[in-house]
């Protein structure tokens, strides 16, 4: 791979989505089970992979954010800061047409959000998710466990259709974009294949060309 942006770790990238899959794979099993601690167990799961999908974002957005920024956990303040620096840092479902040859260009087929995780559906699950992480307050209307059970497990396959295979664009400098192509196998047998992560370069010199492209992934969000 070609020298990324600064602070931004091609290893780093690859061990958060390493640690992605196997936090999603961990919490379908739990997801099986409508006891209130699998539920609940099931939940902070998926709130630790909704801040994995953030720390991605903050990896390769690094030298729009101050160092405040930089350090936040927050998945929520973390998408919240993103937005205001640049209009794209989510990944975009989508699959790459990869070339067979170096005269040629990848090309970029967006398959949306109507089956995957949108950026605003990002938000309410994690808010959502931070509230069945505590004790039932007794002064406090109850959880519903089948409520919390049913979406936890709309969610998952929400996040699979998100991450399986999703790009982002990498600025490199104040004139050059690249794509970053990412492919997540989420099964979990004897054919399963290594995920990986491929850069490319291309012909756009604009954040708005970028933003042109990617909007084009919007269509049933």
């Amino acid at each position: 791979m070609t020298e990324w942006v600064r602070n931004f770790s091609a290893e780093q990238y690859s061990q958060i989505v390493s640690e992605v899959r196997d936090r999603l794979l961990s919490a379908e099993v739990l997801s099986n089970e409508k006891n209130l601690v699998f539920v609940e167990s099931t939940a902070l799961q998926i709130r630790k992979i909704l801040e994995l999908i953030a720390y991605l974002s903050t990896l390769v957005n690094a030298e729009k954010l101050n160092c405040k920024e930089r350090a936040e956990y927050r998945a929520a303040k973390i998408v919240d800061a993103l937005d205001k620096k640049t209009p794209i840092h989510y990944p975009l479902p989508s699959r790459m047409l990869h070339p067979s040859s170096p005269d040629e260009s990848p090309v970029l087929i967006p398959r949306g959000y109507k089956n995957a995780l949108s950026q605003s559906e990002f938000k309410e699950t994690y808010q959502a998710c931070g509230k069945v992480l505590h004790a039932q307050h007794p002064l406090k209307s109850e959880i519903d466990p089948l409520k919390v059970f049913l979406g936890n497990k709309q969610t998952l396959k929400k996040l699979k259709e998100l991450l399986a295979s999703h790009t982002i664009g990498i600025r490199k400098a104040s004139d050059k974009y690249t794509f970053l192509h990412v492919e997540i196998d989420f099964s979990n047998n004897e054919a399963t294949k290594e995920s990986t992560i491929r850069e490319y370069n291309t012909q756009i010199f604009s954040e708005q060309q970028l933003l042109q492209l990617f909007k084009a992934g919007q269509v049933g969000s």
